[in-house]
Formats: C-alpha cells, structure tokens, sequence
C-alpha cells in the first residue's frame, strides 16, 4: 500500500491517518510520502511503522490549494513518475486530506500514474460555515465540487460526516470513527498561573491559534462580558500554537484581559491542565470529531462547545450554544459557572461507544475499509 500526508503539521488528523498508515506496513510492503517539514509525523512514521520507504516531497503552501493545485503540474508529473515506478508495490493510493482542498497533488499524480485512489477525509464543510464571504464561497465550493469528483472511494470519521459527503460525492464511503490515545498523565512543565488556587473558576480550550475555525477570539470576547459581572474570580488557559497567535494576543491586550486570559504555547502537560480545570470550552467553527473533545471526555471534564457537526451529536443540547456568536458562548459559561457546586458529568452514547474505541479496533476497521474500498469497482 502506498500513503500519501502532504501535511507540513502533525495534529490529531496526522496521527490518526499514520496510526493506520504504519499498522498495515507492519502487513504488507508499503510507502509512505509525506511533505519533508512534518518532523513530527516522519518521527512518528519511523518509530511505528516498517516502511520500505518513507519518501519526503517539498513543502506545499496550503493557501487557495482548491485553485493552485492546477499550475503545480511540475509536482503532479514528478510524484506521478514516482507512483509508476512503483505500481510493484500497490496499485492503490490512501491519501490523507484534512479537508477536500488538500492532497491533490498526490491524487492528480495517482490518477496519471493510474492508481486507484482511497481518501482518508474527516471534514467536508462548505466554505460559508468556514466563514468565506458570500462570492468566495461560491468559487471555492464550486472549485472543491470538482475535487470531490476526483478519488475512487472514501474513508470519513463518522456516519455525520458520512452523511454531508455523500451530498458530494457518489463514490463509495466508509466510516472509521477516531479512537482516543490513554497518555500519561503528569505535570513536566512549570504550572501556569493559579493553576492550584481553588478562587478560581478555570476555562480551557486547546487547539491549534487558527481563529476561523478554532474561535479562539470569540471566546475572549465571551469573557470580556462575564468578567466584570461575576463575583468569582475567572480565567482562561488557551493551549496550542498556530497562525493566529499575534492576533490572538492584541485581542487579549486590547480587551485588557491579561490578567485572566493566558496563552500557554503547546504543553506536554496539557491533560494534566486539563484534569485541574473547570471547563472545557471548544468554541470551534467547523470540525472533524476533534481528538479534545474525546481526551476531555475520557478526563471526565466538563465540556462545552458550539453546536456543529463534530459536536451536537456526542454532547446535550444544554452543553452547546451557537457558532460564533459570543453572547451565547458567555451565556454558556455563566450557566455552567452558577451550576457547578451541583456538576453531574452526562455524555451522550455516542460519545461513550468512541471512549471505548481502542487503537486495535480502529487500525482493524481502517484496514477492512481499505480492503473494501480497494476492491470496490
């Protein structure tokens, strides 16, 4: 089997895709190609997995690939060179895309080369949920109405996603939902501030600094109502890094929220800061089925978020409030705040059936969807 990451990041969407990817090289003779600045993932792929070849291709811009993936035809002709030359191996391609915009490089390579190609996919949003103006939208969906055309079958994240891609797509789909990954938890770095002061009510949300999807700013302006009306003392932590990090701050200096709102940067204590918050906040825009959500769960947390797809349908309705709009985000919170002393912590069954999902259970049912897809006509 040939793999395919064109992703420069190695985030819960990687790690799932190079689970899977490195479980059926320890079967059967397999490459992985995969953008040569995601260290994390080349590391990940050399400690798990029994590749005969992990082969590094350049870094690709990730902006407006839905558009400039047609004019990068000397990188398709090459990889495509590469895909022929090693049809002895497999005559399938898997190839991981975060969303449909991403790895075209690789399946317009596999197409000319002639590969049958299987999509690992876990969001298929139109670009108005993503926040595109009205005119973009419509270009870059009608942009991505071609992609979808373009791989022989799919594997998604969950029977929602499922259900929104076979809008799109006539081709075969296969869902293998995520598992979540029992860390150790410890406290390795220094605690961030008031971490073990019982006075305060503490937030968190972890994520990648990438606001139109993350929401990070709507949850700082969420605070900037609560915090003069409150009597309890309230903070944030925000975990993670990314893109949107400076923007992030001025809006925090700008509010003059500093005193109660802390980027932390990536921690390798997050679940440790996680247990010894209050809640949970995940004010996202769009999302797959995102890994926090599953590791605040198995933490037994307290869990908030927006009431979207990769959400509403693992949390109760009285834990979700509207996307983007911060009113309702502070509405949440004060809700959650005035009802903590009587906290009883209630997940829906779907959410409970992922917790119990293991790492063998999803490397087992990826390979039977790649077996199924594969052969699939």
């Amino acid at each position: 089997m040939i793999f395919y990451c064109e992703s420069r990041i190695f985030s819960g969407q990687e790690r799932m895709f190079l689970t899977a990817a490195c479980s059926e090289s320890s079967k059967k003779n397999s490459v992985l190609i995969i953008n040569k600045k995601n260290t994390g993932g080349i590391n990940f792929a050399r400690e798990n997995g029994s590749f005969i070849e992990i082969y590094l291709i350049d870094d690709i811009k990730p902006k407006l690939m839905s558009l400039m993936v047609w004019f990068k035809w000397k990188s398709i002709f090459s990889l495509a060179s590469y895909l022929k030359d090693n049809k002895n191996i497999s005559t399938t391609i898997c190839i991981s895309q975060g969303r449909i915009e991403s790895g075209n490089i690789g399946v317009l390579a596999a197409k000319i080369a002639g590969i049958k190609v299987i999509s690992y996919i876990p969001m298929v949003h139109g670009h108005t949920e993503m926040g595109a103006s009205l005119f973009s939208a419509k270009i870059k969906d009608f942009l991505c109405g071609i992609l979808y055309k373009l791989p022989d079958g799919f594997i998604t994240i969950s029977s929602e996603v499922a259900r929104e891609l076979r809008n799109k797509t006539h081709k075969n789909i296969a869902v293998v939902e995520n598992f979540v990954h029992q860390r150790t938890i410890s406290s390795t770095q220094e605690n961030p501030p008031h971490l073990d002061d019982k006075d305060y009510f503490k937030l968190i949300l972890p994520g990648r600094l990438l606001n139109k999807q993350k929401g990070q700013i709507d949850l700082i302006r969420a605070l900037n109502l609560i915090i003069p009306k409150l009597e309890c003392k309230v903070l944030c932590y925000i975990v993670g890094e990314g893109p949107d990090k400076e923007n992030i701050a001025q809006e925090i200096d700008k509010l003059k929220l500093s005193e109660n709102v802390f980027l932390l940067g990536n921690r390798s204590d997050l679940l440790y800061i996680m247990l010894n918050s209050d809640l949970v906040v995940l004010p996202s825009h769009f999302e797959g089925v995102p890994l926090v959500l599953l590791e605040a769960a198995l933490l037994q947390r307290n869990i908030i978020a927006s009431d979207i797809v990769g959400y509403n349908n693992y949390l109760s309705k009285e834990k979700l409030f509207t996307h983007g709009d911060y009113l309702s985000i502070a509405s949440a919170i004060l809700r959650e705040i005035s009802s903590s002393k009587d906290l009883q912590i209630r997940y829906e069954e779907d959410l409970i059936y992922l917790l119990s999902r293991t790492e063998i259970t999803f490397k087992n049912d990826f390979s039977h969807a790649l077996e199924i897809l594969t052969t699939q006509k």
